[in-house]
């Protein structure tokens, strides 16, 4: 038995042995399938989130890469990621605030339920809100995150205002004079049209907009990417060595692992002359 996404010009398959959990929330589909050789693998309206095997890499490199890039992150504010990974990977950090923002309430319950050891819910400085993103920052006060970090699906009806230009003005508002954000920025390799219009987008009000990469086994293409968009810091030149180093728990990011993240092939350096920012 095959779990098959397609994606673009390409359709990847997984071997699953079964599909043991599937249910439809008020804005998506929710499965999950059981896999000898990934584990659990989370998919929203038939496409992959991640699988137990693999998440560490998209949680370990949307958290971290912003969270050494920043001068000293305090408050963070993580929209999506009702699976609580990037939770767990902020938390890492000695930082005071942690607000998490998910819209579909079932995603966290079945994340707590068939995905236990990827979340982490009892910590006291994580605050968890049931509610849309954009409503959600809409209504924070200015200035008071140093980081906001996306973490959803690609542009979809249910993720497509948070790629919008009204949301990033909204980010731009409520981060400090030195906040950066880190969002989910497509492939430059499977889609370079939508890569270069999120990108153009979410760094139109900010000094640097860069994107970095990671590999995700249990998405189609392998190669995807991040966004780091900042009003102040470089994620290359200001990178906290000591902190990216000392990190206790990753099996993913290093240092080297972030400042490589950011190498550009010659051919998508060019398509992204005038759009990236650094």
């Amino acid at each position: 038995m095959y779990f098959e996404e397609e994606q673009g010009f390409m359709k990847q398959s997984l071997k699953v042995e079964e599909k043991i959990f599937e249910t439809k929330s008020d804005y998506q589909k929710i499965e999950v399938y059981k896999s000898k050789d990934l584990g659990n693998i989370l998919v929203l309206d038939s496409n992959a989130m991640f699988s137990e095997k693999d998440e560490f890499i998209y949680h370990e490199m949307l958290s971290h890469v912003p969270m050494c890039t920043h001068i000293e992150p305090k408050n963070i504010l993580i929209i999506g990621g009702g699976d609580g990974g990037v939770a767990r990977e902020v938390l890492r950090h000695d930082c005071t605030k942690v607000d998490l923002v998910e819209i579909d309430e079932e995603v966290i319950k079945v994340c707590k339920e068939y995905f236990a050891s990827v979340g982490t819910w009892d910590d006291d400085r994580l605050s968890v809100t049931v509610k849309g993103g954009m409503e959600f920052i809409s209504q924070a006060e200015d200035k008071s995150y140093d980081i906001v970090l996306v973490d959803t699906t690609d542009p979809s009806e249910l993720s497509g205002e948070l790629f919008d230009g009204a949301f990033y003005a909204q980010v731009n508002r409520v981060l400090k004079d030195d906040g950066l954000i880190a969002l989910q920025g497509g492939s430059y390799w499977m889609d370079i049209k939508t890569h270069k219009r999120i990108l153009e987008t979410s760094g139109r009000l900010f000094d640097i907009a860069m994107p970095y990469r990671y590999e995700m086994y249990t998405y189609p293409g392998v190669n995807w990417n991040f966004i780091l968009a900042s009003k102040k810091y470089h994620p290359t030149a200001d990178i906290n060595l000591q902190r990216a180093d000392l990190l206790e728990g990753c099996k993913y990011y290093t240092s080297d692992i972030h400042k490589a993240s950011f190498t550009v092939p010659k051919f998508i350096k060019k398509e992204l002359l005038g759009i990236a920012k650094n």
